[in-house]
């Protein structure tokens, strides 16, 4: 590859799409509901969820020119459950009326949670190649969407569904690397991000809320890669951080609200250079 034409110095393509496939946690803010005499929740998710995550990527090279076009879209899910018995406890309406709702004794509880996570980044970046490698910096604007649901059943009858989504628009910095490790043509990116979150609250107990609020993000991504039969494979490790993320507040004797807490959020994926 000339240094004339290097965008890179792995890749000398002018285009490149791949897609990738993998698993995902999130470690989002934990739910609680009602409280017990001792002061533990009554219904309670610690919302450590696993699951899917899949993206595609474009890389589009300007040769001849230090810069690149790059767009990402992505979606991962997850779910988790817990269970439990009640004790005669009482669970705060979200919508403030009475009379509150009532865990008999004995009477068991189920909480299904689950997350959607998806969104899409547009960037631009320019790359300089030394002999320590390609040295990078960019910005990008960003969309992140978090849509959580949370269905609570006593007796494996329907009491409350609730649904807390989230966006987040704004945009990243970032500084890359590329170069060969241990071989292998690898690129690794270290992003941060300044965002408006904007979180809605749903009941089906027509009882709605909402809130605002300025967050930051910090990211890390390393991709390694290599060639099997003409064919160029590669993987990703990923990690997200949040300093807020919306959670769930039930109040006694007050409707519920909108509260934050920091989250997290990994990827592994398995790609494919199509």
């Amino acid at each position: 590859m000339s240094d004339l034409k290097a965008q890179s110095t792995i890749s000398d393509r002018p285009l490149e799409v791949s897609t990738g496939q993998g698993l995902w946690g999130a470690w989002l803010p934990k739910y609680s509901w009602g409280e017990t005499p001792s002061g533990n929740a009554v219904i309670s998710d610690d919302m450590d969820l696993f699951g899917y995550h899949g993206d595609l990527k474009i890389v589009r090279r300007f040769l001849g020119t230090r810069t690149s076009f790059e767009s990402r879209a992505f979606y991962a899910t997850a779910e988790s459950t817990a269970n439990g018995v009640g004790a005669g406890e009482n669970l705060p309406r979200p919508d403030g009326g009475v009379p509150d709702f009532n865990l008999s004794s004995g009477q068991a509880w189920r909480l299904t949670s689950g997350v959607e996570n998806y969104g899409f980044d547009v960037s631009l970046r320019d790359t300089w190649v030394t002999r320590f490698g390609g040295l990078s910096a960019g910005c990008a604007f960003s969309y992140i969407a978090f849509d959580q649901t949370f269905d609570t059943t006593l007796n494996n009858l329907d009491l409350l569904r609730e649904e807390l989504d989230a966006n987040y628009r704004g945009g990243k910095a970032f500084v890359g690397w590329d170069g060969c490790f241990l071989g292998r043509p690898s690129n690794l990116d270290l992003l941060i991000g300044f965002y408006d979150m904007n979180a809605d609250y749903d009941t089906d107990i027509n009882y709605q809320t909402e809130m605002s609020k300025n967050v930051t993000t910090l990211e890390a991504n390393f991709t390694t890669r290599r060639v099997f039969r003409d064919i160029e494979f590669g993987t990703t490790l990923g990690v997200m951080y949040f300093t807020d993320m919306p959670m769930i507040e039930h109040n006694d004797n007050a409707p519920a609200s909108i509260g934050t807490d920091d989250a997290f959020t990994m990827k592994f994926l398995f790609e494919i250079l199509l």
